[in-house]
C-alpha cells in the first residue's frame, strides 16, 4: 500500500468515524422518545390515581351521610315512641322520667342533625376535591397529547435523518478495504469510536503513550496503526484531516 493510498484509505476511516458518531448521535435521540412518553405518562398517570382518591373518599362521605341520615331515622322513631309512652304516663315519677328520656333523646337528635349538616359540608368539599382532580386529569392528558405528537414528529426527523447517513454509510464503506474494515467494525462494536487522534505522541482514546516506531508509522502513513492499548485505529491530524459527513 503506498501512503496515498493510505491516506486515502485513512481519510475514508476518519468520515466513516464521523458518521458513525453522528448516527450513534441519532440513535440515542431516536430512543429517547419512548422514555420521554414514559416519563411525561406518569403525570396522567398520577393524576388517573389522585382522580381516583378523590372519588373514592367522596363515596366515603356520601356513605357516611347515609349512615347518619338513617340514624336520624331511627333516633325519629325513639322519639316519636318515647313523645307516645308519656300520654300514657300513669304517675308524676313516670311522667318526669318519660320527658326527661324524651329530653335526651331530642338532644341525640340535634347532634345527629349536626352531624348531617356537617357532613354536606365535608361532601362539598369532596365534591370540589373531584372537579379540581378532574381538571388536573384534562390539563394533564392534554399537555400529554401535544407533546407526544411533537416527540414523534422529532422522532420522525431523526429517523430520515439516521436513514440518509446509513446510506452514506454504505456508499463510504465502499472505499475501505475489506481488512481495514474488520479492524474499524471490531473497535467500533467494543468501544464506539473505532478511529481517534494522535496528539502529543499519545492516543486520544485511551491517552496510553504510543511507542515511537507506531509515531513515526503515522507521520508516513503506509499501513493501519493500531493503539497498542484499546485498538483503536490511529491517525495524526496533520497528516490526515477529518472531515464532517
Amino acid at each position: 500500500m503506498t501512503i496515498d493510498d493510505s491516506r486515502q484509505l485513512l481519510f475514508q476511516l476518519v468520515t466513516l468515524g464521523d458518521l458513525d458518531r453522528k448516527r450513534g448521535d441519532e440513535q440515542l435521540l431516536i430512543d429517547g422518545v419512548p422514555r420521554m412518553l414514559a416519563a411525561r405518562g406518569r403525570q396522567s398517570r398520577e393524576a388517573e390515581e389522585s382522580l381516583a382518591v378523590a372519588k373514592e373518599k367522596r363515596m366515603g362521605f356520601k356513605a357516611r351521610l347515609k349512615t347518619l341520615e338513617l340514624e336520624l331515622a331511627q333516633r325519629e322513631e325513639a322519639l316519636q315512641k318515647a313523645n307516645g309512652n308519656l300520654l300514657s304516663a300513669k304517675s308524676n315519677q313516670e311522667y318526669t322520667l318519660l320527658m326527661a328520656e324524651i329530653t335526651r333523646k331530642t338532644e341525640e337528635k340535634g347532634t345527629v342533625e349536626e352531624s348531617i349538616l356537617e357532613q354536606y359540608d365535608v361532601i362539598a368539599l369532596g365534591d370540589r376535591l373531584v372537579a379540581d382532580s378532574e381538571k388536573l386529569l384534562a390539563e394533564a392528558q392534554d399537555e400529554y397529547a401535544e407533546f407526544q405528537v411533537r416527540a414523534l414528529q422529532e422522532m420522525d426527523t431523526h429517523k430520515a435523518e439516521l436513514a440518509k447517513m446509513d446510506e452514506r454509510r454504505s456508499q463510504v464503506i465502499k472505499g475501505v478495504s475489506p481488512d481495514a474494515l474488520k479492524i474499524y467494525e471490531r473497535a467500533h462494536n467494543a468501544l464506539g469510536n473505532a478511529i481517534v487522534p494522535a496528539e502529543g505522541k499519545t492516543c486520544q482514546g485511551c491517552f496510553s503513550t504510543l511507542t515511537p516506531n507506531d509515531n513515526n508509522m503515522l507521520r508516513s502513513p503506509k499501513r493501519i496503526v493500531v493503539c497498542r492499548q484499546c485498538q483503536r485505529i490511529l491517525y495524526l491530524p496533520e497528516v490526515i484531516e477529518p472531515t464532517s459527513a
